[in-house]
């Protein structure tokens, strides 16, 4: 199975994590599942793990951040984002994750954003042969229902 991780998955995902998002990841590589990103997507994760609120809760460090950086690169099949992508999603911001879904083929898009569950996304993304899910559908799916 093919599957993207959103931005907001793999920021709960980061290494000193004990979350269901780390666990999902860790599953997703530990059983042969492909993982699918792309560079975008992984400076995000970066960016918004320097942000203020989480550096006080965690206060990672550049070589952490880093680190986990590298470590989601070396795991995942990266995607090149094409800039003249355009989407149904009404965040552009977004749009980076739906291409990477896209462009990797992913069987799964698992995310927690309620803008990928827009009719006109879901739609989109059927047509292409791309299920949306949360991380709970998700971990039913891979780890059982008594996840």
């Amino acid at each position: 199975m093919r599957v993207v991780l959103d931005t907001n998955v793999l920021i709960r995902a980061h290494a000193r994590s004990r979350t269901l998002a780390r666990r999902l990841l860790h599953e997703i590589v530990g059983r042969g599942h492909r993982l699918i990103l792309s560079n975008e997507m992984v400076a995000e994760i970066v960016k918004v793990l320097r942000y203020p609120k989480l550096q006080s809760m965690y206060g990672f460090t550049d070589a952490e951040l880093l680190e986990y950086a590298q470590f989601l690169q070396s795991i995942a099949d990266l995607v090149i984002l094409d800039v003249t992508y355009i989407s149904p999603l009404r965040d552009p911001a977004d749009c980076d994750v739906l291409q990477t879904a896209e462009l990797g083929e992913v069987d799964i898009l698992c995310t927690q954003d309620a803008d990928f569950y827009d009719m006109a996304v879901l739609s989109f993304c059927s047509e292409r042969g791309i299920e949306v899910c949360d991380e709970v559908t998700l971990a039913a799916r891979l780890l059982g229902p008594a996840a």
